[in-house]
């Protein structure tokens, strides 16, 4: 069993893009409205909620057993709580005062630890608190002034959730006090014995990215963007979303773009190569300050060495980088296949909406060229177009291979290649991690026949926009 593929190029299409915000804020956009690609959709100042831990034995003052947390805790996994809400009573005896263990916010209960005693709650991002004041002093039992002595931590520090603050003996066992949340240490206090730790807060947006119609208002979170356009997706890319005028940067698909291609004028450009990109390109187009580069082919080393680091095979779209590079059609010289180069062709001078997002297993994301008219034509509900809903990830397709289909490989040590099947073993094979798995023998572009296991590799087959 291989996974999926179909290289995609519509000139033609309906595109729908969902664009949300991580945690709820404020929508500015209305329906029917048109927006351009660097229009803002929505925006927050709400701190992201994070992981909250509760110390059980420092906040009831007594350490219990596995066994009698069964009887304290009223609350388990998956439940829903209040800020101040009880999770949890404990009396030892019917004349002593009860013990109550409180949420310290409104969220979640992720995870309880009965012999850590210790239970992490996800924070309500819609009340998540920006400070917590730790009590320490209390907690540890120790004199206010004396903070310092039994702290783990000191002012400026970053400290993750249930990461140790402070420590101290008592009754021959240390006691710790844990950070309640992610953030920053503020303030050591020898006056009140305590520590104050400060969530920094980061406003968030999200853009349209492409141009469209606001057709969907969703309350709190975002909008949906549609219009109708041209389609592009790539095999394989890097960096995240951008924009910018298209530029035929070489004659045509089989030519090479090397850095005398690459010009100041170019600067905010989406280019276009054809067969491959030099080393020396990529590093004078991301200097200059060019958005993107779409092109068949590139030299896997290259890109190693533009982004100083081996690529993640399966996931990318995270790289601390500037330059989007999408490629259309695999490693190595490869010439840009000609339904994708003369589309762009004739779309030199507009604007191209690119991401080189790829996830070649969770969730068989690719990397698109969206070519939008920035509007949804008058007759679009009863013309024949395909519909690309291009917000996020479709389930990858499992098939059968046959010999004769046209292959990529997903996994090192050919990841990146291209071949043709040639022959399909009946039974299993030993491949090098140990396991019986099965495998076909494969016909790469350079002439190499290697094994290949079929779970690592990729079936493409074309598609084209309806007549």
């Amino acid at each position: 069993m291989a996974v999926s593929s179909s290289v995609k190029v519509l000139e033609k299409a309906f595109l729908k893009k969902t664009r949300k915000l991580a945690v709820p804020g404020e929508v500015l956009v209305s329906r029917g409205q048109r927006v351009g690609p660097d229009d803002i959709i929505a925006k927050t100042d709400l701190v992201p909620g994070g992981p909250r831990v509760i110390d059980i034995t420092a906040d009831l003052g007594i350490r219990l057993t596995p066994e009698q947390l069964d009887k304290v805790l009223t609350k388990k996994v998956g439940d829903k709580v209040t800020r101040r809400e009880v999770l949890g009573t404990y009396q030892r005896y019917f004349w002593e005062p009860s013990r109550s263990l409180y949420s310290p916010c409104d969220g979640t209960i992720e995870y309880i630890s009965k012999t850590q005693r210790r239970i992490v709650i996800r924070e309500d991002p819609r009340s998540a608190t920006p400070v917590s004041v730790v009590a320490v002093a209390t907690k540890l039992s120790i004199w206010p002034w004396t903070i310092r002595m039994y702290t783990a931590v000191t002012e400026g520090d970053s400290v993750n959730a249930g990461q140790v603050l402070a420590s101290a003996m008592n009754i021959g066992q240390v006691e710790y006090v844990y950070s309640p949340m992610a953030g920053l240490v503020e303030r050591i206090c020898p006056k009140t014995g305590t520590i104050t730790i400060v969530r920094p807060v980061k406003p968030s947006q999200v853009k349209a990215h492409m141009g469209g119609v606001v057709t969907e208002v969703l309350p709190e979170t975002g909008a949906v963007v549609e219009a109708t356009g041209s389609y592009i997706e790539g095999v394989f890319g890097v960096g995240g979303e951008r924009f910018g005028e298209i530029v035929l940067a070489t004659d045509g698909p089989g030519g090479d773009l090397g850095d005398a291609g690459v010009d100041v004028a170019h600067k905010g450009k989406v280019l276009v190569a054809g067969r491959s990109v030099s080393l020396e390109a990529l590093k004078k187009a991301s200097m200059i300050g060019v958005r993107g580069i779409l092109t068949g082919g590139i030299n896997n080393l290259d890109l190693v060495q533009f982004l100083g680091k081996e690529i993640v095979v399966g996931i990318t779209g995270q790289e601390d980088t500037d330059l989007t590079i999408i490629v259309m059609e695999g490693f190595g010289p490869m010439p840009m296949n000609e339904k994708a180069w003369n589309l762009l062709a004739s779309r030199a001078g507009k604007t191209a909406s690119i991401d080189g997002t790829t996830h070649i297993r969770a969730g068989a994301v690719r990397p698109q060229v969206l070519l939008s008219d920035g509007v949804l034509e008058p007759d679009a509900s009863t013309a024949p177009w395909p519909v690309e809903d291009v917000s996020g990830s479709d389930r990858p397709l499992i098939t059968n291979l046959t010999v004769g289909d046209r292959v990529r490989c997903i996994r090192q040590p050919y990841f990146g290649l291209w071949g043709v099947v040639e022959e399909l073993p009946k039974d299993p094979v030993e491949v090098e991690s140990g396991s019986l798995m099965e495998v076909a023998l494969v016909r790469l572009d350079d002439g190499r026949v290697v094994t290949v296991a079929e779970a690592n590799l990729e079936v493409f087959r074309e598609l084209a926009s309806p007549a």
